[in-house]
């Protein structure tokens, strides 16, 4: 009975981590590069687009990181029920989206000003047209960054 206990556990928690990542990492490609989830296969195996591949990384990464440590340490955060870990959980996950946002806005904000063009068109040449790894790694260095601090700080 324990074997299948821990078994759906470690299935369940997988997949709760699993899901909101993939959902973040959809709707990041979707909203900002604007690739339409129908061209995600043709991007991937056809244009052979980095930034696609580098994007599902670092959200993987970031959002792993996070979760993970409400996962393997609940008890030892303060004897805090599992709904106020969730609590602590979401305020984590706003405070990184929130320094993420902020830059992004900053760092590339510049970058496209430059350019004469907005955020979001920058970002869809840079990364879609363009192939531009570089530039996906450094858009993702700003979502690991708060990610992990708040990993250590919040949770």
């Amino acid at each position: 009975m324990g074997f299948f206990r821990l078994l759906l556990t470690e299935i369940g928690w997988n997949l709760a981590v699993w899901v909101p990542t993939t959902v973040f990492s959809l709707l990041f490609i979707r909203g900002v590069l604007g690739i339409r989830l129908n061209e995600l296969a043709r991007e991937i195996e056809e244009r052979q687009t980095a930034a696609v591949g580098a994007i599902f990384f670092w959200a993987s990464l970031g959002f792993g990181l996070l979760f993970s440590r409400l996962v393997g340490t609940p008890a030892s955060m303060n004897d805090l029920s599992w709904a106020e870990a969730f609590g602590w959980l979401g305020v984590a996950v706003g405070i990184a989206l929130l320094l993420f946002t902020l830059g992004t806005w900053l760092v590339f904000g510049t970058l496209a000003r430059r350019q004469g063009e907005t955020i979001s068109r920058y970002l869809r040449r840079e990364l879609v047209d363009e192939h531009n790894l570089a530039l996906a790694f450094v858009l993702g260095s700003l979502f690991i960054v708060p990610v992990i601090v708040v990993y250590h700080v919040t949770l």
